[in-house]
């Protein structure tokens, strides 16, 4: 496995945030444990706060390899985070933690920034330095300069007078809306008590080989008991098709795994 250097020296750790997490808490010392080493293999892996190595995401025995215990242990130990909603795996089934990803992309829109500042500086020094090397002009040349900003200020003047302000600041019905309500169109809102998944949201758990009827009460038993804004969604359909990727996704991962693990069996049987 190849190795590969921090590409950060420290990053912040809140104390408070750690210890007042619920479901953090909810989870024993040793998936704690587990998930203060991912934080750490995150922060120097090819995509910051991604479990991604080689350009290619971290399987189980990649992170039990990395933290020196068993296989079936670390798989036991990552779905309790992800179940408890620690961290969040991505459709192709990579594993990641929200608050690296949300600091990173702060970080790098702060680089912009930072480029573009020093860009316009240097631009605007070299202006300046242009004007003084240029040298003075001579007294003429700068009272025919004030005549000619005058004459054009009379000439703007009178075509702002001349406008009609009341024609051109009528408003259109698409202006009477905010930006946010054209963008968005309505509020969202926390999963019914009688939801249930429809026929087209049964039919795409059925496309993908699973079984709606368990997914359902899974689906319904979590976000009822999930509080916070990430409770309230704008379309509760979308969330099902979502969470039925990410079983599915799960779904294969973890069969690789199990057929894996009978190949070993068969193997030291052998033996």
């Amino acid at each position: 496995m190849e190795k590969m250097g921090f590409k950060y020296s420290w990053g912040k750790f809140y104390w408070d945030a750690w210890l007042n997490d619920i479901n953090l808490q909810s989870c024993d010392l040793a998936a704690q444990g587990l998930w203060i080493n991912l934080i750490a293999i995150m922060h120097k892996s090819d995509q910051i706060g991604y479990l991604v190595i080689n350009g290619r995401p971290m399987t189980a025995v990649d992170i039990a390899k990395r933290v020196g215990i068993r296989k079936d242990r670390t798989e036991r130990l990552l779905q309790k985070l992800i179940d408890n909603d620690v961290c969040s795996v991505t459709e192709e089934g990579v594993l990641y933690c929200r608050r690296i990803v949300r600091e990173q992309k702060r970080r790098n829109q702060n680089t912009n920034y930072n480029d573009f500042e020093l860009r316009y500086k240097k631009n605007d020094n070299q202006l300046k330095n242009k004007k003084i090397s240029s040298g003075y002009r001579d007294k003429n040349q700068g009272e025919q300069n004030v005549i000619n900003f005058s004459s054009l200020y009379e000439n703007i003047t009178n075509e702002i007078q001349n406008i009609d302000i009341l024609s051109n600041m009528e408003p259109t019905k698409g202006d009477i809306k905010g930006k946010d309500e054209n963008f968005y169109g309505a509020s969202g809102s926390r999963l019914p008590s009688n939801w249930y998944p429809d026929a087209q949201c049964r039919q795409f758990a059925f496309d993908l080989d699973l079984c709606p009827e368990t997914l359902a009460e899974d689906f319904r038993d979590y976000w009822h008991a999930k509080v916070g804004k990430e409770a309230i969604k704008m379309d509760w359909s979308a969330a099902w098709r979502r969470w039925c990727r990410i079983a599915n996704q799960w779904r294969k991962t973890t069969s690789k795994l199990t057929d894996e693990k009978k190949k070993n069996l068969e193997l030291c049987s052998t033996f």
